[in-house]
């Protein structure tokens, strides 16, 4: 029985590596792509924003605060990444001497979770050459990584997956319908997805 389970597990984490070679994308090359971000776009879009409740502010600063927030959006992921990354190198320990195809997708997975928070940095500061100065996200991505893992492994699983599936619905539902949502901005979350 175990033999079976194992080749099972085996299969999936091959299909797991197939999929990530093929949906392999770049940063500069697939997201960037020689763009800036524009002061003229909102970031976030309205119904994560909720910019349409300060009702004292006009549309340009409404767009303004849509980018301030999209700036922390950015940067919320860019700190979830750190503890879902350390999970999944912990993860591989148990593959590090055995089923080396586990391995190479949990370090593919790994790869492309650094990959996203080299991503987020560079949205933090690219977004900080453009908008005025004074802006700080104060929060010790490691301290919140440490927190997080010091919990039980599926409650640390479940919590990524609970990331994964709002990062999508975000993404359908609010990011992608939105034409007044910097091309760029939405870009960096599709690739992020």
């Amino acid at each position: 029985m175990n033999a079976i389970s194992k080749i099972h597990d085996s299969d999936r984490y091959a299909r797991c590596i197939q999929t990530s070679k093929r949906v392999r994308w770049d940063i500069d090359k697939d997201v960037i792509r020689g763009r800036r971000f524009d002061t003229n776009h909102k970031f976030l879009p309205d119904g994560l924003a909720l910019a349409d409740a300060f009702t004292t502010l006009s549309a340009d600063e409404k767009r303004f605060v849509s980018q301030i927030q999209g700036r922390t959006y950015a940067n919320v992921f860019g700190l979830v990444e750190r503890f879902i990354n350390a999970k999944v190198l912990e993860l591989s320990e148990d593959h590090w001497f055995g089923d080396q195809v586990a391995l190479e997708a949990l370090v593919r997975f790994s790869d492309e979770e650094l990959k996203h928070q080299a991503l987020f940095r560079r949205v933090d500061a690219m977004v900080g050459d453009i908008l005025p100065g004074g802006y700080r996200f104060d929060i010790d991505h490691n301290s919140v990584a440490h927190a997080v893992l010091g919990k039980s492994t599926w409650a640390v699983l479940a919590l990524t997956l609970d990331i994964e599936l709002f990062t999508q619905l975000h993404y359908r539902q609010s990011i992608d319908p939105d034409p007044q949502l910097s091309e760029l901005f939405k870009d960096v979350f599709l690739f992020h997805w």
